[in-house]
């Protein structure tokens, strides 16, 4: 299942767009674009070049790009961050997004250096909400009505683990491999 990741460029920004747009994408996305627009799509990825707390990376398999990771609120002092990824793909596809996991995990442990990665994960996005537990994730707790979206709010589900317990998991592909698939 390798995978490799590549950084975007501003050729990507109508693929970005297009992705982002899409509502089982964006429905769980924390934000909505007012007016999708490509000349403020390029302006946000000329500005994610210069920003140190923030990196992100487009997901390619099979030589085909199907989605995005990012990494944000990078805090080099208390060494956390948080990711988060969407991909693009057919419905007979989307088993492969499990496999983005370890990927996801030792870049920020051993690429970024951080001690812990917290997620948060939108009520009502069942998918991921179920695999974190299963992957090692633990769950810390849920902000009530933190996101106002499509007219209501939504709750949070919050969810961390540290590079320590990361450690110990079993993996499904052995570090030197997900640490390669990603740019030096």
């Amino acid at each position: 299942m390798p995978f490799t990741f590549r950084s975007p460029t501003l050729d990507d920004a109508p693929m970005l767009l297009d992705w982002r747009t899409r509502p089982e994408i964006t429905r769980f996305m924390f934000t909505d674009l007012d007016q999708p627009d490509l000349a403020k799509q390029r302006a946000w990825l000329r500005s994610c070049e210069t920003r140190t707390d923030f990196v992100h990376f487009i997901i390619v398999w099979r030589e085909r790009a199907i989605g995005y990771l990012s990494f944000a609120e990078i805090d080099r002092l208390h060494r956390r961050c948080t990711p988060g990824t969407y991909l693009a793909l057919a419905p007979h596809e989307r088993y492969i997004a499990a496999f983005t996991h370890s990927f996801v995990l030792d870049y920020a442990f051993y690429r970024l250096d951080m001690h812990k990665v917290c997620y948060a994960i939108m009520a009502g996005n069942e998918n991921f909400l179920r695999a974190k537990p299963l992957h090692g994730v633990r769950s810390v707790g849920i902000q009530r009505d933190h996101i106002y979206k499509y007219g209501r709010f939504h709750d949070v589900h919050l969810f961390e683990i540290t590079e320590p317990e990361w450690a110990g998991q079993r993996r499904l592909f052995p570090r030197d491999k997900t640490l390669a698939a990603f740019p030096p």
